[in-house]
């Protein structure tokens, strides 16, 4: 071997050890997959849904049994698809990366499960039909949608389906009468250190009061550990005393309201309970529950009897805001 040649062999392997030495002594930053795409906010049941990165909505139609789907990135809010699922699918959601779709099927008692290959233009293929409990009304994902809850309203259930499989892991049956709507906060960690809220669509009776009162029942809303997919508690909702408006009689008290009303005749202040918890919606600390409140007693008026009433939720203390 002549000198020349020894000299850039020797300057070689010099070069590999002090890049192994390198390599040794410098901290190793390890690559990892992708994470899997997540929700920015809240999460809660509805007839329509986005996607996390807002690209792809899916809506319900109820009426014809079929779910349309929209590409709306860009604004482009061009219709991609029209697929058949289950009978009266009320409840959507889609996956944070809009890789799957949801569907509560309400009279078939399923949640259709469709998936979705944006890049491939592939939008109505049904991968899994789940059955669930009686009606299932309304669903809602996880923040890294792990995990989806549905509100089975006629066998006052909530079913937890493992989104990796495709299949039940537990029926929730203490949730109170009539579940509906569903939220999940999204506080930022990991999917089983969420709280999910589960409304109960009917008011029922308050302790001590009487049918036929304004105050005679009230809200409540279930709380739900998605850690052990258990019963936590339940948020009260309480009736409004003053709804703001009068009635010209009282019912309960038997004063009818007189022949001809005047303006005069209106001094009869009427409460009204929470009633019809058909959704709940979290933005920050505070959950919002609209429904319809009830005012029995009172002459047949329409803004005496039934008035539009939005209830909080403080999460921090989960008891009613108001």
């Amino acid at each position: 071997m002549t000198e020349n040649r020894f000299s850039r062999l020797l300057l070689f392997v010099l070069l590999l050890i002090g890049a192994a030495f390198s390599v040794t002594n410098v901290p190793f930053t390890r690559v990892e997959a992708q994470e899997v795409a997540r929700f920015v906010g809240s999460t809660n049941s509805q007839p329509l849904a986005l996607s996390a990165d807002d690209g792809l909505l899916a809506v319900a139609n109820p009426d014809n049994n079929s779910v349309t789907l929209f590409d709306t990135r860009s604004g482009a809010n061009a219709k991609l698809a029209e697929v058949r699922v289950g009978e009266e699918p009320n409840g959507v959601a889609v996956s944070p990366d809009g890789s799957k779709v949801y569907v509560a099927n309400t009279i078939s008692g399923t949640v259709s499960v469709i998936a979705v290959n944006r890049i491939a233009n592939s939008y109505d293929n049904i991968i899994a039909t789940i059955a669930v409990g009686t009606e299932p009304y309304s669903l809602a994902l996880t923040p890294r949608g792990r995990k989806l809850y549905v509100a089975n309203a006629r066998s006052n259930s909530v079913s937890v389906i493992d989104t990796a499989t495709n299949q039940v892991v537990k029926t929730i049956s203490d949730v109170g009468f009539e579940p509906r709507g569903i939220a999940i906060p999204n506080t930022g960690g990991e999917d089983n250190q969420e709280t999910v809220y589960v409304t109960q669509f009917l008011a029922l009776p308050a302790p001590g009061k009487v049918d036929g009162f304004d105050d005679a029942k009230v809200g409540k809303v279930t709380v739900i550990s998605a850690a052990t997919d258990t019963v936590l508690s339940e948020v009260t909702l309480q009736p409004m005393v003053d709804s703001g408006f009068k009635a010209a009689g009282d019912a309960l008290k038997r004063i009818a309201a007189p022949a001809t009303v005047t303006k005069a005749d209106f001094k009869f202040t009427t409460g009204a309970y929470p009633n019809q918890l058909n959704n709940i919606a979290i933005r920050g600390r505070y959950a919002f529950v609209p429904n319809t409140g009830a005012s029995p007693n009172g002459p047949v008026r329409f803004d005496v009897n039934t008035q539009s009433l939005l209830h909080v939720i403080d999460l921090n203390a989960r008891q009613d805001a108001g």
